[in-house]
């Protein structure tokens, strides 16, 4: 797993190393509004989750589990960070998190333009998927913007979906997929 680059600065491959700015910007509840998480309860415990994340792997290694930081240019900490799964067949559900200092400088959006192809070209993936609750409208303007369409509500992934979360799908064109 490299780095890649973005406009606005780079994306480093997630390690322990992270963990201590990470771990304070993650402490902010309101980063938590929308999503199954919770604040890591602490250092420690996301050190180790790094760690294991470390792998790329899941346990039987057939999915790729793939994090990065955003790590904005000229500055010291990282905003954030985005992921991928890219499970066997070709899809790739992606999430992103960015620290409340962050939004709307247009790093959520460089990120994951940096991350789309590169999962593409370098895991074989033929489509990203992401659920997002329907009230968070930062994320429906993000996925918008990123080419990402709703899913039909009798998409066999939905039914693991709460009532309030939608899935988004963006495949990818011809040009974006390695021949």
């Amino acid at each position: 797993m490299r780095s890649l680059a973005m406009s606005l600065g780079v994306l480093e491959p997630l390690e322990v190393r992270h963990a201590a700015a990470m771990f304070e910007l993650l402490g902010d509840p309101e980063l938590h509004r929308y999503t199954d998480d919770e604040p890591p309860p602490s250092l420690a415990v996301l050190a180790v989750r790094y760690e294991w994340l470390q792998s790329r792997l899941s346990p039987d290694g057939r999915e790729h589990w793939l994090n990065w930081v955003v790590m904005p240019a000229g500055e010291p900490a990282p905003a954030g960070y985005v992921q991928a799964t890219v499970k066997p067949g070709g899809d790739a559900w992606v999430a992103y998190v960015l620290g409340r200092a962050h939004w709307g400088r247009g790093l959520a959006r460089g990120a994951m333009q940096a991350m789309l192809p590169h999962l593409a070209e370098c895991y074989g993936a033929r489509r990203c998927l992401a659920s997002v609750e329907a009230a968070n409208l930062r994320s429906l303007h993000l996925l918008d913007r990123l080419g990402f369409s709703l899913a039909p509500p009798d998409d066999p992934l939905t039914a693991g979906l709460s009532a309030t979360e939608r899935l988004f799908i963006r495949p990818f064109s011809h040009e974006e997929t390695p021949a």
